[in-house]
């Protein structure tokens, strides 16, 4: 052959007996043979591309000899490229083979494809390395492993560009931790011992792994190199390492920082790396790194969102007496809303309780709630009466750096009467649970949300007053206990009504238990607050 295929360009036919004997070629096969086409018709195919095919390449035709296509692939010089051998009809009820050779990059566009659809289904970054290491093994290699800066994880800083973390010489030992890990073994079990998901480990100057971070390039390296990229390694794990002799370190890189690199390596036996395989590598880690960077930015506000919202947040609540309280609190599975309750106790053994709900998730919404939650307290403090209350905050929900819409209820209830004056904008309302086992709403003004108006034209809200029965249970909640993609809001509050009947209980905490576990299918969706509120020795 005069040139390695992995220089072809296009798809290469040729037309064979099934004893493997060239009877025809496309344009084109002078390279995929190393001669001309009209040199090449009558000699065996396996002569022409080399020995080390002929044995698939007769198991390949004798099958589609017997009518059954075949589709694999072939050690031919230069890479191993897919390879379909297709039964044709001739004159006669003779059986001619089409062998047809794709270019070596047909199998790599199909394997960026899938690693497109796969890869970054999630904003997990341990699943999304797995997803990584899932495309590329065993198909592109036999071993592969994803590995992220442990500064990165550690505590969310930013990652210095390309190179600005080497010493004078271009180099510097980088701390890393393995994220993901994937062997084409018969039992991977043995290999993910030796290397475990979340090791951190120490990569010193010198080493493929840490000139690959240094210098943001890929670099290539065999077997003799493997002691120095596993340090501290010895044992069977060396052993068995010592049979991959061909490795790409990686680099992953977005926003022209490195984030990590990947690893690939192939054993004694598959053909080493060509200039395609590493081409497809640095196209595989390119996507890989903006699925890992995005992994990492939702990982960091993430947290930045949880510590501020666990900040904010009211501690345990002061229960003034003549009254029992029972609260409860269930975040969102994955991601950080803006919910909110408060208990301010007031002159004249009153209190004011006050519910809200941030729009949105994240850092914004944990922020706004932070500053609506401590406005309302303190403003509920002054003694304003409810509907002042929400005008005014109202007016800070239109002043906050980033357009926040919110609910908010605010109610102010002696505990000797029980009677109450209430001001609502826009929260779902307040259910009672009577003694004699049925619910029902607990009548409230309705009002625009904070934030929603024109500044110009700031509403107006209703204040109204009511009174809670003997032995009734007030309950207050945020739409994440009743709204969801399966129900409306009213459907969703009839269905908190039965759960409070049907949890009433001596021991208000019991009842707040009870209603969240016949609600459980509501949970993980949104944050979930609810507030239980009675007078005290009228269970």
């Amino acid at each position: 052959m005069s040139e390695p295929f992995a220089a072809h360009a296009g798809p290469v036919t040729v037309l064979l007996t099934p004893d493997g004997t060239v009877t025809a070629c496309s344009d084109g096969a002078a390279r995929l043979l190393g001669c001309p086409a009209p040199a090449a018709v009558g000699a065996k195919l396996a002569d022409l591309v080399g020995h080390a095919a002929a044995g698939p390449l007769a198991g390949a035709l004798k099958q589609a000899a017997a009518g059954r296509p075949w589709r694999g692939t072939l050690p031919l010089p230069g890479g191993e490229p897919l390879v379909a051998c297709d039964p044709m009809a001739a004159g006669s009820g003779q059986t001619l083979v089409a062998l047809t050779v794709a270019p070596p990059w047909a199998d790599g566009v199909e394997l960026l494809n899938e690693a497109g659809r796969r890869i970054g289904s999630t904003l997990d970054l341990h699943r999304t390395a797995a997803e990584v290491v899932g495309v590329a093994v065993p198909r592109f290699a036999d071993a592969g492993a994803i590995y992220v800066l442990e500064a990165l994880l550690a505590d969310g800083r930013p990652v210095p560009p390309a190179g600005a973390g080497a010493g004078p010489g271009g180099d510097a030992a980088v701390v890393v931790r393995r994220l993901a890990i994937a062997f084409a073994e018969d039992d991977p079990r043995a290999w993910s011992r030796e290397f475990p998901v979340n090791e951190v480990i120490v990569y010193p100057p010198g080493t493929s792994y840490a000139r690959c971070v240094n210098t943001a390039r890929m670099v290539e390296f065999g077997s003799d190199a493997i002691p120095d990229a596993i340090v501290h390694r010895t044992g069977p794990a060396m052993e068995g390492l010592l049979d991959h002799v061909s490795l790409l370190a990686v680099p992953l890189v977005a926003r022209e920082r490195v984030l990590g690199f990947a690893v690939f390596s192939r054993k004694r036996g598959r053909l080493p790396f060509t200039p395609a395989d590493t081409a497809l590598a640095g196209e595989l880690a390119a996507r890989a790194a903006t699925c890992v960077d995005n992994a990492c930015l939702y990982r960091r506000e993430h947290r930045t969102a949880t510590a501020l919202q666990a900040s904010l947040k009211p501690g345990r609540l002061t229960v003034p007496a003549g009254l029992e309280i029972a609260d409860r609190y269930v975040p969102a599975g994955s991601d950080v809303g803006g919910d909110w309750f408060d208990v301010v106790p007031l002159p004249g053994e009153r209190v004011a309780i006050v519910i809200g709900d941030s729009v949105g998730h994240g850092v914004t919404a944990a922020a706004a709630m932070g500053q609506l939650r401590i406005a309302a307290h303190t403003l509920a403090g002054c003694e304003l009466p409810p509907a002042e209350v929400l005008t005014r905050l109202d007016t800070i929900a239109q002043s906050l750096d980033a357009a926040q819409f919110a609910t908010c209820l605010c109610l102010v209830c002696d505990p000797a009467t029980m009677r109450c004056e209430l001001a609502c904008a826009g929260h779902p309302p307040p259910l009672l649970a009577l003694a004699d086992g049925t619910a029902r709403h607990f009548a409230v003004p309705h009002g625009l949300p904070l934030g929603v108006s024109d500044p110009a034209h700031p509403p107006e809200y209703e204040q109204l007053a009511g009174a809670v029965p003997d032995g009734a249970t007030l309950a207050f909640y945020t739409d994440g206990l009743v709204e969801s993609r399966m129900r409306n809001v009213d459907e969703g509050i009839a269905r908190l009504a039965s759960a409070l009947v049907a949890s009433r209980s001596p021991s208000l905490d019991e009842t707040a238990d009870g209603v969240l576990a016949l609600l459980a299918d509501q949970q993980g969706h949104d944050d979930i607050a609810l507030l239980l509120v009675r007078a005290a020795g009228t269970a």
